[in-house]
Parts: structure tokens; sequence; C-alpha cells
């Protein structure tokens, strides 16, 4: 007879180890105009949570393709939007190894932010628009990683407040910060706002906050009026 006391083969204890391996993976990236001579505004737009990077291109279609050349990077991830079939999107990180993804998608925006700024005339204006969750993204990429920037634009966003902002490696100080937000944004209630604004407080960071009548999207006229007022002059 078999010995009842003891336990069954398949519950034998074993030690789990968890190991990270860098790989290379393609990435996928939008443009919008032609980067030549011409060009008197370059700006590197990262996408929200479950967006695709040509949705980004779609909110410049009025701003002339001469003057304006616009690299839209797709995060490294993607997910059917349901279930498991349907649309497919992307997302910039999860909270699992969280750290690892964003030192992945600094990496990945630098080298693909930095081969285009390259080919740049001298005089062109560089802003990032970062809309919902690439603005968080934004603000993690820019306290990673040292970005040559004229304006950066957190659209819709949060701001992380768990890294030190004024101690990253780029300098807020030496760029223009104008966050804007919908003051019917379904996310960005009153109460986010306030916390918003502890965050900048604490980080001692001089940002414009513009907030402006929309929900939770980027305002194609609104996006309009900013170029027109702070960056174009």
């Amino acid at each position: 007879m078999p010995d009842l006391k003891s336990p069954p083969l398949f519950k034998k204890y074993m030690e789990i180890n968890t190991h990270y391996f860098t790989t290379p993976k393609t990435a996928r990236y939008s443009t919008y105009g032609e980067l030549s001579s011409s060009t008197k505004y370059f700006w590197f737009a990262l996408h929200g949570s479950k967006m695709l990077c040509e949705q980004m291109l779609y909110k410049f279609k009025d701003f002339d393709p001469q003057e304006h050349f616009v690299v839209a990077p797709e995060a490294l991830m993607r997910f059917y939007e349901k279930d498991f079939g349907g649309p497919v999107v992307a997302s910039w990180m999860t909270k699992r190894d969280r750290l690892e993804e964003i030192n992945d998608f600094s990496q990945y925006l630098s080298s693909l932010y930095n081969l285009f700024k390259s080919k740049l005339p001298t005089t062109c204006k560089k802003s990032i628009l970062a809309f919902s969750q690439g603005g968080t993204t934004a603000f993690r990429w820019l306290h990673h990683t040292n970005v040559e920037v004229d304006f950066l634009i957190p659209y819709a966003c949060w701001i992380p407040e768990d890294i030190p902002l004024n101690e990253g490696k780029t300098n807020f100080d030496a760029l223009r910060v104008l966050f804007t937000y919908g003051t019917e944004d379904q996310f960005l209630t009153e109460k986010r706002i306030e916390m918003v604004d502890q965050v900048i407080q604490k980080n001692q960071l001089s940002i414009d906050k513009i907030p402006y009548k929309g929900t939770h999207r980027i305002d194609r006229e609104h996006l309009q009026q900013l170029f027109e007022h702070y960056i174009k002059q």
C-alpha cells in the first residue's frame, strides 16, 4: 500500500528565480510632413493608452506639412482592445517590471528622437506633444534621459509623483512646459488637478497650466491655438 503520509510527487518544492535579458525589438512609428531645409517645427507626438501612433497624426491635419514635420512613435506593447480579437492597440507601460519598461521605452524614444533631431535645420523648434499616458511617459523619459527640446506639451495627463523631476537628467528649467487639459475631462477631476498642482509645487517646476473647455481628447482647434500663441512666436 502507498504511504498516505508522503506528499504527492507533483507537490515537490522548487526554487524559482526571475532574470532579465535584453533583446532587439522592431518598433513602429508614423510621420506627417517632409523633413527638409524648410522645416521650421519638429513635433514628437506620444499617443495615449489603447491608441496607435497614426492616431496622433490626424491632429495635425491643419498644419502645413512643408513647415511642420511630425514623428509619432508607437508604444512597444500591443494587445487586443477587447478580449482576444478586434482592433490592436498599444500601451507604454504597466505596473509589472515598470523600471525595466521605463528603461526600454526611454532608450527607444531617445534613439528615434535623436535620429531625426540630427537632421533638423539649426533654427527648427522642437516640441514633444504627449497625450494622456503618453504625457506621463514623456515625464519619465525626460527624467531618465537628457533630451534636448524646446517645448513639452503634456496634454490631459498625470504628472508622476514618484520621481524627483527637478533632479532628472533633463533640465526642465531649460524648456517651456505647457500643461493643458479639458475642464470636462472625466479623468482629470478637480481633485486630481489639485494633486497635479501639488506635484508641480513639490518639484518646483515652472509650468504654464492651460485649461480649456473640452473632454479627454486632443482638440485640433485648441492644439492650433497652443501653437499660434506659444510656439510660433
